[in-house]
């Protein structure tokens, strides 16, 4: 099955996604046609990415705990976005041959430590500063917070 799904049309998978926002960690199942995290979130139709059985936990109060059946992240709140199980089966003649380049991103209240990839040959800067979606995915990422 490629990418698109079965005759044009797009399966729709439950992902387990965790995403963080300035204020929150939100937790829980997105579904989606998509295979790759930074196309869950460039390709979303809407200002709000829909989530089941959500757990969301204040930064300032970790200890308060909120579960909900379901949740709206709006879009322009979310800084990180995880899908550790998330596999992308991309097809291998659609690939642009890539390196990785190790990057150190701050997003407040964020840090994050890891991988982009840029195709070989151009520099690591290109691949932030040519990037023409709002996401930019990065893999083996280490995340860390101050607060």
């Amino acid at each position: 099955m490629s990418a698109f799904g079965v005759d044009g049309f797009a399966s729709v998978a439950a992902v387990e996604v965790e995403l963080y926002t300035a204020a929150y960690r939100v937790s829980g199942t997105v579904y989606t046609p998509f295979r790759r995290v930074a196309e869950i979130l460039n390709q979303l139709p809407g200002a709000h990415l829909a989530m089941e059985r959500a757990t969301i936990v204040e930064h300032a109060a970790p200890e308060s705990v909120a579960r909900a059946s379901s949740a709206l992240v709006t879009v322009d709140e979310i800084l990180v976005l995880i899908a550790a199980d998330l596999v992308a089966d991309g097809r291998a003649e659609m690939r642009i041959q890539k390196q990785a380049a190790r990057v150190r991103m701050a997003i407040a209240p964020l840090r994050l430590d890891g991988a982009i990839h840029v195709p070989v040959g151009s520099r690591p800067v290109d691949g932030l500063l040519n990037v023409p979606d709002r996401y930019l995915p990065m893999t083996d990422v280490a995340l860390s917070s101050a607060v």
